[in-house]
């Protein structure tokens, strides 16, 4: 049974593109990288195209304090200083890229990896002063959607932190999960995945399977769906709205959770889409 469903999703995912970001503990757990690196080599063998996103936010932070610096966040959202970004280039360009890069060579996987996102992919605009200090972080903009898929057509993975350029040449900080989002709106990817330290969407303590646009915006509204979360379900709702097909949120401590979301009827997080598309999902089970 398994084997058939394998089958059927390689077929139908087949060319497609990927979008995965990865929280920086997954990628500082040696267990949980390797093991992401070996579900996505098995992504990229059956043609599956994988544009990989990372952040660094707890060591971003332990560096920041080991250097005697207090981070600076509003509302969640870091505040970056010209001596924060060299700390977080260093953690994110240098510690984390070299940590995925000898995970990749030890998997004998190829692949690009980047030290920040190509500007002929996109560019940074940088976010206005706070409180007269000029600041190092900012949003993505002018994202190039026919340069990225482009890319692919030379090969199936590309590795990225969450730091772009400017239009001046200056590297700023973007939230990871935004760069994911944008991304995966502008190329309309088949598939926004967030690799987290959750299982997925919990209602009453269950992790829910399949949940649909329509579903979010009601656990949204009865404040359900809280803090961190209900902003990363919001941005799930824009990116369906944009083209992206499915988004997916798992645990990426757990072993093969990506595979097994990807490659078998039931998954191990929750998958979210359009209201209208469940019942194609459940068609697609049946197909199988």
């Amino acid at each position: 049974m398994i084997k058939s469903f394998q089958q059927f999703y390689r077929q139908l995912f087949r060319d497609q593109l990927f979008v995965i970001k990865a929280g920086g503990r997954i990628i500082t757990d040696i267990n949980a990288r390797e093991n992401l690196i070996a579900n996505i080599q098995e992504l990229t063998h059956d043609n599956i195209n994988v544009l990989l996103i990372y952040g660094g936010g707890e060591a971003i932070d332990a560096a920041m304090l080991e250097a005697g610096i207090t981070p600076t966040k509003i509302n969640g959202r870091r505040i970056s200083s010209c001596t924060d970004i060299k700390i977080i280039k260093k953690v994110l360009a240098g510690d984390l890229g070299f940590k995925i890069s000898e995970s990749l060579v030890k998997a004998k996987l190829p692949s690009n990896v980047f030290n920040a996102i190509p500007p002929h992919w996109a560019h940074s605009l940088r976010r206005p002063n706070e409180a007269g200090m000029q600041r190092f972080d900012g949003t993505l903009i002018d994202i190039n959607d026919k340069n990225i898929r482009d890319h692919f057509g030379a090969t199936n993975l590309a590795v990225m932190p969450c730091l772009a350029f400017t239009d001046e040449g200056t590297a700023l900080n973007i939230n990871a999960d935004n760069v994911a989002v944008e991304i995966a709106s502008a190329t309309k990817a088949n598939k926004l995945i967030f690799m987290t330290d959750v299982d997925g969407v919990l209602v009453d303590g269950t992790v829910q399977s399949v949940l649909t646009t329509r579903e979010i915006e009601a656990l949204i509204a009865n404040q359900t769906a809280t803090g961190g979360m209900r902003v990363k379900l919001e941005n799930c709702i824009a990116a369906l709205k944009a083209g992206v097909k499915r988004i997916h949120i798992l645990n990426g401590f757990k072993k093969d959770s990506l595979r097994n979301e990807i490659y078998t009827s039931d998954g191990t997080g929750t998958m979210i889409v359009r209201s209208h598309e469940k019942e194609i999902y459940e068609e697609e089970k049946e197909a199988k």
